[in-house]
């Protein structure tokens, strides 16, 4: 038995041998995009986990082994974002877009900067490339995005029907729906206010905003327990609105 096992480890030695061993000494360096990505792997699970002292020195690494890589740069972007450094949040934004004018990950990204810094023309045109990539796996929500941002700018035509391409790449899209609900209750189309409302409903939790609606739509085309059902819903998830919701009934 011991003679048995002295073989197996022997081969296993040999074996382990053989896989090593290289005819120019020690291997190389791993290629550049293995480098990198191993950096940015690493700066991104410190980023989710909100742990940004550690995820500096990975990002800064990345950027060493390749000054021109876009995804190094937008992960850099949000790092930036995420400690309040705008300025530097956006150059990098700037130049992830500079390398690849069609990424749509530094796209998407540089819109919702530039959105959640109230420059939503910016943001409109920004996700207005994005959503030309039909090949965007999040278009969809790309396209959700732009209503969104029309509707600051007051542009409610475009906004409607970027929401309603949302919702032809996605019916499942209820912040879209919500906000056609929105859109139609207020030019007095009850009726398709109601279907997408109920989409919203379907797809989604209620929020002060929803219920809010729901009472005035139940109102607006006569259906009491779709009012009352809201009312309730109002009064105990969100106190505190009651009084604003009906002070616009």
């Amino acid at each position: 038995m011991m003679i048995i096992r002295l073989t197996i480890l022997v081969a296993i030695l040999t074996m382990a041998g053989c896989v090593t061993e290289t005819s120019g000494g020690l291997p190389g360096p791993a290629p550049v995009e293995e480098r990198v990505q191993a950096q940015l792997d690493l700066a991104r699970g410190y980023i989710e986990n909100r742990d940004f002292a550690r995820a500096r020195k990975p990002l800064q690494k990345a950027l060493e082994i390749d000054p021109n890589h876009v995804e190094t740069h937008v992960l850099t972007a949000v790092f930036m974002h995420a400690e309040n450094e705008l300025e530097l949040a956006e150059q990098h934004y700037e130049k992830a877009l500079q390398l690849d004018p069609t990424n749509a990950q530094a796209l998407n990204n540089y819109a919702s900067f530039l959105y959640a810094q109230g420059r939503y023309e910016q943001a409109v045109s920004t996700l207005s490339r994005l959503v030309r990539d039909t090949n965007y796996r999040a278009r969809s929500q790309a396209f959700e995005n732009l209503g969104l941002a029309q509707l600051q700018l007051g542009s409610v035509a475009d906004a409607e029907a970027s929401f309603e391409r949302a919702l032809d790449l996605n019916f499942r899209q209820p912040r879209s729906s919500l906000e056609l609900a929105d859109i139609h209750y207020g030019r007095g189309a009850y009726a398709s206010a109601l279907n997408h409302y109920l989409s919203f409903r379907t797809y989604a939790r209620q929020n002060a905003r929803s219920l809010c609606l729901g009472i005035k739509l139940g109102q607006a085309v006569g259906d009491d327990d779709l009012a009352a059902s809201s009312t309730l819903g109002l009064k105990n998830l969100f106190p505190d609105q009651v009084g604003r919701c009906q002070a616009k009934t």
